[in-house]
């Protein structure tokens, strides 16, 4: 039979709401849509812009990418397994510790989890909100060992040694896994610990003290001025509606709206020059084969992702001369053979080809690099 000041506790604190949680969910949501609008959230320069854990960036004075990283994830699996575990779990957390320490337990946990990167992997990026998660696993644990004379009997499984199966299998997983980065999750649960042993829950009916109040505002406004300093410094792959529907079926951490990219204008490259070469040489026994690859070329330019306002310009410039170059392809079947006027036509496609390639290799020079992008040898 469960005891009146039982019930009462349970009462008390399973009725506060999560607030806290759910909009570190939407948060975490907003900013995947973001990088989908940017090219994706497996695309390395949209994650660099975004703020992800870099060292490099960080000792070039980008602070900001100690706290960004817990906001941003890398695909669309790790985006729905951290929210499903944030959904689990952080509502317990925020009941029991209410809302302001709620708030200071997560985004310290979660910025241990960065640390812990920092010194463990510096060679690579990284980001996620699991360094939290596990940090409000750490949290759970301590707190139903210090507490364990003063809750519920029944309530106990859900906390302290109850939460250890979980950690474990999640630290094994870990551990297993290459790409997993545990030393944020080791970083966030140890400081969830320790947390945990430091800060009081607060008790049924209990105010909030006005220290939590002050540092939940600050940590807070932290987070507000580091994703203005990501928009303040933002220099990764335009937004635009063009890359949402990549941006949100990227399932895995593979691929990048840049290699889609760079794929789509060599192609083009190839597809053009090899139908120009056989026009110029008068040879008409390909035109088939010739029009498919065309065709194929002008679908993925279509699709192409966007990265600045000139990329488009240019993409756009290339699509036009390539469908041109198709019509004059169809042209050339339904005549049979190469006419003085379809060599002229063709010298003018040529003519607006080697200057877009040329606009190309100055945007190259100027923005493309940072993408990772290099021009290839052209005729």
């Amino acid at each position: 039979m469960v005891g009146e000041d039982h019930l009462e506790f349970l009462h008390a604190v399973w009725t506060r709401r999560p607030l806290f949680t759910y909009v570190f969910l939407t948060l975490n949501i907003l900013v995947f849509l973001l990088m989908a609008l940017a090219g994706g959230s497996t695309n390395e320069p949209t994650l660099m812009a975004f703020g992800v854990k870099s060292n490099a960036e960080i000792a070039r004075g980008e602070w900001w990418r100690f706290i960004t990283p817990i906001f941003i994830h890398i695909g669309m699996l790790h985006l729905i397994f951290n929210s499903y575990a944030l959904w689990i779990v952080g509502p317990q957390v925020e009941k029991l510790y209410g809302a302001a320490r709620f708030v200071i337990l997560y985004v310290l946990t979660g910025v241990a989890g960065v640390c812990g990167s920092y010194f463990y992997h510096p060679q690579s990026i990284s980001a996620g909100a699991s360094g939290a998660i596990f940090g409000l696993f750490g949290v759970l644990l301590v707190f139903g060992v210090r507490y364990r004379k003063s809750i519920p009997p029944f309530f106990k499984r859900a906390v302290g040694t109850g939460v250890l199966p979980v950690i474990v299998l999640n630290l094994i997983i870990g551990f297993t896994i290459p790409a997993i980065d545990n030393s944020a999750h080791i970083g966030g649960l140890l400081a969830g610990a320790a947390l945990a042993a430091i800060v009081p829950f607060q008790k049924p009916g209990a105010e909030t003290p006005a220290i939590f109040r002050a540092v939940q505002m600050v940590l807070i406004a932290i987070i507000v001025v580091s994703f203005y300093s990501v928009a303040k410094h933002y220099d990764g792959p335009q937004p635009s509606v063009r890359n949402l529907g990549r941006g949100l079926t990227q399932i895995l951490s593979t691929g990048s709206a840049t290699e889609q990219f760079i794929d789509a204008i060599n192609k083009a490259q190839q597809t053009f020059e090899s139908s120009a070469d056989d026009l110029e040489s008068r040879r008409t026994e390909h035109l088939q084969s010739l029009k498919a690859d065309t065709a194929k070329s002008i679908d993925q330019l279509r699709k192409i992702p966007s990265l600045t306002s000139k990329a488009d310009q240019l993409a756009g410039a290339l699509l036009r001369v390539l469908q041109d170059q198709y019509e004059l392809l169809q042209e050339v079947e339904r005549a049979g053979t190469v006419t003085f006027a379809h060599s002229r036509r063709l010298r003018e496609n040529v003519r607006s080809y080697e200057k877009i390639m040329s606009e190309f290799s100055q945007w190259v020079e100027t923005e493309g690099r940072r993408y990772g992008i290099q021009m290839e040898k052209g005729r």
